[in-house]
Parts: structure tokens; C-alpha cells; sequence
């Protein structure tokens, strides 16, 4: 279930993001101010992207893989006045979006940004190459070098920023082959991918935990998503394309195990 957050304070835009998250401090219902990244719909990202964002997170969450919790926040005028006399084209922004917009609630202190070929303990390996597995199977090509979207703290990872998963449009033929097709090849531009491929994992306990996400809790999932986010009419596919690979799970888990082992 999604928390619904009221938005109380405008820290300022993330640094280098595309899609220029705001840290917003916002409430809680039980009171408490947490501190969240907001993402609005605008060119940048679509309200379909926060439909991708939302469902990616939830499934991860379902998966037990590390992620950023996610969360709809709500703002009123007065804070977009504030934030008009800060920055305009934030204001511009928030006030043009979908609403509620997507949160993503901060993780906490001591977390850093992974760094691409650095060697992974073997504490947090398995969670890496679970995170390589998922990210394949939900088609996100923004974990790389590039964009490493994954967070560290001691042995521990957490993903963040999923608005280009589930583009699933057009997959399943020739040129765009599913996971579970004989002629997939994963994506190699994964930040784990060299590490995935450098030694043998198992990863049944991902394979049985998505084994338990059934048409039944694909849907609830897809349930949490706002109605006002699907202009674009994406979740019908999306809820498609979860389904196909329910039904094709062991073909997937094949391909996978073909490249970490």
C-alpha cells in the first residue's frame, strides 16, 4: 500500500537528475516530517513514467529487493507560492503535473552512490546479482555506469529510479525479445552485469518469490497506481506483460541462470 504524504518543505532539486527531483520535507499520518524525492509528470517524465516508477517499486518491494519506499505526496497552494519564489520552473512544474505526485522516501544517512567495476563484498554480491535478475526481467536499462541508480551503505544495496522499467511496448518479437525467449540476451550495459557474469549465483529465492506474484497480486499492485497517472494508458500493457512473464517464469529463470552460472 502507498503512504499518502503531504508536502511541507521545499529543500531544492537533486543534482544531475533527468527528471530534477525536489527533497521535499513532508508529513506523515501519524505526524512525522520525512524527508522525500518528489518526481512530477512533465517532458522529462511522462505520467506514464510514474506509472513504471510506482509498479517497479512495489514489485521490488514484493521481491524483498532493496528499493526506495515509494509514496504519493500531496502539495498544497501555499508551499507552491513559496517554492514560485524560489525557483519558478520548479513551481511550473508541480503545478502542471498529475496529482498526487510520486515520492520516494529518502533512505537514509550514510548510503553513497555505487561505484561502476568496483569490487563487491561478498556480503551484498547475491543482492547485486538479484538486482541484475530484476531489473532484466522488469526491461530497466538505467542502472549502468552511466546512471547507477543503486545506493550503498556497508554490505547493503538499495535501488532507486525505475521511470524506464516496463516499457514493454512491442516486446516480445523479434527484434525486442522477451526474457523468457530463446533468443534474449541480457542487457550487458547493467552496473552488475560484469560482476553477475564473474561467478555463479542462485537465484532461486527470487525465482520462488516472484512465483507468488500471481495475476491476483499483479492486479492489487496495479490497483495502488492513481487512475489520474494513466493517461497514457500504459498499466493495461504493463499488466499484460506481468502476466506473460508469470506464465513464462521458468523459461525467464532459465535464461538468467544461463548467464550467472
Amino acid at each position: 500500500m502507498l503512504e499518502n504524504l503531504t508536502a511541507e518543505r521545499y529543500y531544492g532539486n537533486a543534482v544531475g537528475g533527468a527528471t530534477k527531483p525536489s527533497k521535499m520535507g513532508c508529513r506523515s499520518s501519524s505526524g512525522t516530517v520525512i524527508d522525500v524525492f518528489v518526481k512530477c509528470s512533465w517532458l522529462q517524465c511522462p505520467p506514464g513514467g510514474l506509472v513504471r516508477e510506482v509498479v517497479s517499486a512495489l514489485l521490488a518491494d514484493a521481491l524483498q529487493i532493496p528499493s526506495a519506499k515509494p509514496s504519493l505526496v500531496h502539495i498544497e497552494q501555499e508551499l507552491l507560492d513559496q517554492i514560485q519564489a524560489i525557483s519558478p520552473e520548479t513551481c511550473v512544474r508541480m503545478s502542471n503535473s498529475v496529482v498526487p505526485m510520486y515520492g520516494s522516501i529518502a533512505l537514509g544517512t550514510g548510503y553513497s552512490l555505487c561505484t561502476p567495476g568496483a569490487p563487491l563484498g561478498p556480503g551484498i554480491i547475491r543482492s547485486a546479482a538479484e538486482i541484475w535478475a530484476f531489473d532484466q526481467l522488469v526491461l530497466n536499462p538505467d542502472r549502468n555506469a552511466r546512471k547507477p541508480n543503486c545506493m550503498l551503505k556497508g554490505d547493503g544495496l538499495a535501488i532507486i529510479d525505475h521511470e524506464k522499467a516496463l516499457m514493454v511496448e512491442g516486446v516480445g518479437g523479434f527484434l525486442l525479445p522477451a526474457p523468457w525467449d530463446a533468443h534474449w540476451t541480457p542487457d550487458v550495459s547493467h552496473i552488475f552485469n560484469e560482476a553477475v557474469r564473474s561467478g555463479s549465483f542462485d537465484l532461486t529465492r527470487l525465482q520462488n518469490a516472484w512465483r507468488e506474484i500471481d495475476g491476483e497480486k499483479t492486479q492489487k499492485i496495479l490497483s495502488y497506481v492513481p487512475q489520474s497517472w494513466d493517461i497514457e494508458g500504459v498499466m493495461g500493457s504493463i499488466g499484460n506483460y506481468l502476466a506473460d512473464l508469470h506464465a513464462n517464469l521458468d523459461s525467464a529463470f532459465k535464461n538468467l541462470m544461463g548467464v550467472t552460472s
